[in-house]
């Protein structure tokens, strides 16, 4: 599910690595933070081969560069075996241009490829590169000299950093923090001087709250209103409920807060965060510079574009088809089960993900015939992943429409019948907004549902209305702890204690946990910790086709 090159200290340069010279010092230390932005944005788009062969290309750009560098200082140096450095810049670079052709034509992943080049790179310093100093440590004159034909190796920085803060030693630590770990930024002691500057949503801002004249409540709320949504890293030395309540606040205005700090802010901790924000809006900015939409699967047709017509038609010729996200146990990592989640394959525009489909359905009612075509796709998919010896339970999903239908509970059991398929190995997935205002009508089909043997779940919980109330109510058997509160408990006590309660609340109510938005390590150990059942998100696997995910369970699962 994961190795230690996820850890962000594996590929940092540090002081072990020094040859002693200060230029290519410099070098490698930018190299390997490259290797590491590389590594974070490919994890993100795993499946870009465009984005990745961009990345990769990048990469190599910058070592021939650095080669180069290299070589100019040796020569200056009158290094006697630099004929042998040579032929190792050359082997490597051919080397790399092979992976590149494999990395273009999508069988060889670029995650491989940077871990391959830290490791070369490692290897290559402590074997060789160390013993040069002897010969650069009279020669600082020639080097200079010589690096005056070359570039420094300055990346190109798409995403402008700008700190805010009105307390002018802590933006002269911010700035030293920005510079250390590699990059430039530009410096505002005051929020109205700051909304004066040319922004654009590329940008990452990072903002101190508390500021007299204009404090980072009123800055966010008026990028706002420009309708300008940059990148924000929010800081405080205020109360921490302040910090957690402002970055709801920006999230309600559809703000993105990548992170928040508490001053005084740790120099490792900004640097890390830093390091991992930017790399996410450089993510953003390349694949809108790229507009990859064939291989990203990301469509820009918005959905008011695509007709009803359409999709009633795509669902009488079965052009909806399924992915699973599998779900596993927090106590074994076994495989459990797998999260259902509906694709169309377009004709023309190739994979449309739900959110530009589903509200159609849901906007004409049309929802009855979507939710039957997916369940009778999960049945040909249940069919085959029992034929390799699989055997789990598959989520569905339901929206309000399906459970205003009080024939409902009949009809799924007779469809199940037909196929020789037990009730039991469906999940019934309702999100909290789903569940109807009818109470006595939707409590009718959720009960009748579980006497028929369908397990019933309560999705996204905690973020409705009335959860307890509903909790208590309906005859649920799983609770599914929504992402929102999962992917924040890494940083965030208020997340971790909200876990805590629902694993609680579940367990009082005899009812299983699923974690969703599972996506690293320090998620896994924190949820396994507070005795969660069952685990989903990317950390384990994302969402697949089902032979891909068969394969997956078959052979990398074991």
């Amino acid at each position: 599910m994961s190795d230690d090159f996820t850890k962000s200290e594996y590929w940092y340069w540090s002081t072990d690595l020094s040859v002693g010279v200060c230029q290519i010092d410099d070098d490698h230390r930018l190299m390997f933070q490259l290797f590491h932005e590389a590594y974070l944005l490919s994890q993100n788009q795993p499946n870009s081969i465009a984005l990745h062969f961009g990345l990769a290309s990048e990469l190599v750009q910058y070592i021939e560069s650095l080669f180069k560098r290299k070589e100019a200082i040796m020569l200056a140096s009158s290094i006697p075996f630099y004929e042998n450095y040579f032929s190792i810049h050359k082997l490597l670079l051919q080397k790399i241009q092979q992976e590149l052709s494999l990395i273009e034509s999508g069988k060889k992943s670029v995650i491989d490829f940077v871990i391959f080049l830290r490791n070369w790179f490692i290897g290559y310093i402590k074997n060789s590169g160390q013993c040069i100093l002897e010969y650069t440590a009279r020669n600082e004159h020639n080097i200079h000299l010589a690096l005056e034909k070359y570039a420094s190796l300055i990346p190109k920085q798409r995403c402008h950093i700008y700190l805010v803060d009105d307390d002018e030693a802590y933006i002269n630590l911010m700035q030293a923090m920005v510079d250390a770990a590699g990059f430039k930024c530009t410096s505002f002691s005051s929020g109205a001087l700051f909304l004066e500057t040319p922004i654009t949503n590329d940008d990452l801002v990072v903002l101190d709250l508390n500021m007299p004249e204009k404090d980072g409540i009123e800055v966010m709320r008026e990028l706002t209103e420009k309708q300008l949504s940059p990148a924000f890293i929010l800081i405080s030395g205020f109360d921490e409920r302040v910090l957690h309540s402002a970055r709801q606040f920006a999230e309600s205005k559809q703000l993105n807060v990548a992170d928040i700090l508490s001053k005084p802010i740790e120099t490792e901790d900004f640097i890390d965060t830093l390091i991992n924000v930017y790399a996410k809006c450089k993510l953003a900015y390349l694949l809108k510079e790229t507009k990859d939409t064939k291989d990203t699967k990301i469509i820009e047709k918005p959905s008011e574009e695509i007709g009803i017509d359409e999709l009633i038609q795509a669902i009488n010729q079965h052009e909806l088809i399924i992915y699973i996200q599998p779900q596993v146990d927090f106590s074994n990592g076994a495989l459990t089960g797998g999260e259902v989640l509906v694709r169309w394959q377009h004709s023309e525009q190739g994979l449309v993900f739900p959110d530009q489909f589903i509200p159609l359905a849901e906007q004409h009612y049309l929802m009855g015939e979507l939710t039957e075509a997916v369940i009778l796709e999960s049945i040909k998919a249940y069919k085959q992943i029992r034929t390799a010896g699989i055997d789990i339970r598959l989520s569905i999903n339901l929206s309000a429409q399906n459970i205003n239908n009080l024939a409902l509970p009949e009809k799924l059991e007779t469809l199940l019948k037909t196929h020789a398929i037990s009730p039991e190995t469906f999940v019934l997935e309702l999100t909290e907004s789903a569940i109807l205002t009818n109470t006595s009508e939707s409590l009718d089909i959720f009960n009748r549902l579980r006497m028929k043997g369908f397990s019933l779940s309560i999705d996204d919980f905690g973020t409705g209305d009335s959860s307890l109330k509903k909790l208590y109510q309906s005859p649920f058997s799983e609770l599914k702890i929504d992402q929102h509160f999962v992917s924040r408990i890494e940083k965030d006590p208020d997340a971790i204690s909200i876990v805590k309660v629902c694993v609680l609340l579940a367990k009082e109510f005899k009812m299983r946990t699923v974690a969703e938005g599972v996506e690293t390590q320090a998620i896994w150990d924190k949820l396994k910790a507070l005795d969660c059942d069952i685990a989903q998100g990317y950390f384990i696997a994302r969402p697949m086709p089902i032979t891909d995910f068969i394969n997956w369970a078959v052979n990398d699962k074991n």
